[in-house]
């Protein structure tokens, strides 16, 4: 028996069919599910082929694909498999930056890690020019996190701290501002606040920051 005999004897399920077709956008998925259709309805695979507008080996590689996964098989996306220009020994020791270390600690005037930051190391040190988005893909390769940015704001003055904390209770007494125990600020506000005492805030470029933390 070949391929398209095997299609034509199995079930064909119409209506998974076009809930697939109006879920996929892309093209490429579109032609696949066109194809098994003709199949299905009788078409030899050149008609197919001429209707679809692909080659002959491309189809025999989509019927392989539907007789092996059935149609959830057709509308995986494709996977271009990108290798890393860093040996092992420097994609371990990227992984070691991110998660022990602070562009600090190469010269750099920030607290966190970025995309770009990253580049430039790894740029000064093993010579191997990255984009950013081929190191968010390698940093996920590797199983770290990332999140967007937010402003990097240098190490706070704890004694600026406490004198600021001071004055807006002192104010906020004075005035008769706090009638209840500040239900109306959120814990980041507060943090955010108090972490920017005594001390100017830095922008960090708008680019993804490290999460110095491993996923699972």
């Amino acid at each position: 028996m070949n391929r398209t005999q095997a299609i034509q004897n199995q079930p064909f399920d119409a209506d998974e069919w076009q809930k697939l077709y109006y879920r996929h956008q892309q093209q490429y998925v579109r032609h696949r599910l066109e194809a098994v259709k003709l199949l299905h309805q009788g078409s030899s695979r050149t008609q197919v082929c001429e209707q679809v507008g692909c080659s002959y080996d491309t189809l025999t590689s989509w019927i392989d694909k539907y007789l092996n996964g059935g149609l959830s098989e057709l509308v995986s996306p494709i996977r271009h498999q990108k290798p890393s220009r860093l040996s092992v020994e420097q994609q371990q020791h990227l992984k070691t930056m991110v998660l022990t270390q602070r562009p600090t600690d190469y010269g750099i005037e920030r607290q966190m890690w970025t995309g770009a930051l990253l580049c430039e190391v790894i740029a000064q040190r093993f010579e191997v020019q990255l984009k950013d988005s081929r190191m968010y893909e390698l940093l996920e390769e590797l199983g770290l996190s990332y999140q967007r940015a937010h402003r990097d704001y240098a190490n706070a003055d704890l004694q600026a701290q406490k004198e600021w904390v001071k004055t807006v209770k002192k104010t906020a007494l004075q005035h008769h501002l706090v009638s209840e125990p500040c239900s109306s600020i959120s814990p980041s506000m507060t943090v955010q606040v108090c972490s920017m005492a005594g001390q100017n805030a830095t922008p960090v470029p708008k680019s993804r920051v490290m999460n110095a933390s491993a996923t699972s």
